[in-house]
């Protein structure tokens, strides 16, 4: 499909647009259409791992202007993660070119039964990470004249490119809603310490006028300072909660 000129620097185009893609959602577009165009497929699609479940489903899919199946429909479809080409390929970690689904009995054809479309030929490959496979990259229909190994090897690891670039973007989604969760509380709790704060000072001072207590006593009460330190502590936390925004 490539010259080893071509595969490299196709590696260097993808590495450094996965490196500017911290957004799973973007990243998995961008990803399964690029995929998809390299090798001149159908269809290109990352089956993620979901452990609780031992299943697999597809976040994202990418498919040619003729497909028939919408990245929908593939999102609303889950099987067994010990079942498919796909399924092999995780099991296994290994790629594997499948030029005719039909005469390879690990073929899983429920996937094509709920979409109404034909595979024809599957490529696939595991998406390594450190903590293990995460998944599977896998092309439907790719046009590739002459395959070789070398475009195999290609392909898985670009395959592993994926799956690194992947789980850094999952981690910064994470501590992102995790920034944001606790930013959330710092604003909550703010809100809450400044007004309680006010009511504590306000009421230590009625309360102390109300005994006609003299006024330059007012700073040695200690309403009037457990107040004002509550208000204070809350100011500082709505204040760190909108400067990490």
């Amino acid at each position: 499909m490539n010259t080893a000129e071509n595969r490299l620097h196709l590696l260097y185009e993808l590495n450094r647009r996965l490196t500017t893609l911290n957004d799973p959602a973007e990243f998995q577009i961008y990803i399964t259409r690029r995929t998809r165009e390299i090798f001149n497929a159908e269809g290109g699609s990352l089956l993620l791992l979901d452990p609780s479940r031992n299943e697999f489903y597809f976040p994202i899919a990418s498919q040619s202007a003729g497909s028939h199946v919408t990245p929908a429909q593939l999102a609303e479809i889950r099987f067994p993660a010990d079942r498919g080409v796909a399924g092999w390929v995780l099991a296994n970690d290994q790629a594997v070119w499948v030029p005719d689904v039909s005469k390879d009995p690990r073929f899983y054809s429920d996937v094509d039964k709920q979409t109404e479309t034909r595979t024809h030929s599957i490529l696939a490959a595991p998406l390594r990470t450190s903590s293990g496979n995460i998944g599977v990259i896998e092309l439907v229909n790719p046009t590739l004249a002459n395959f070789s190994k070398d475009d195999l090897e290609f392909f898985e690891a670009l395959a592993s490119d994926v799956a690194v670039s992947y789980e850094k973007a999952a981690l910064l989604e994470r501590l992102r809603g995790e920034v944001g969760a606790l930013r959330q509380l710092c604003r909550g709790l703010g809100t809450i310490l400044l007004g309680g704060g006010v009511v504590i000072t306000l009421g230590a001072i009625f309360f102390r006028m109300a005994r006609a207590a003299p006024l330059a006593e007012l700073p040695m009460a200690p309403g009037v300072w457990i107040g004002i330190a509550a208000a204070v502590i809350g100011v500082a936390l709505m204040r760190a909660a909108k400067s990490s925004a």
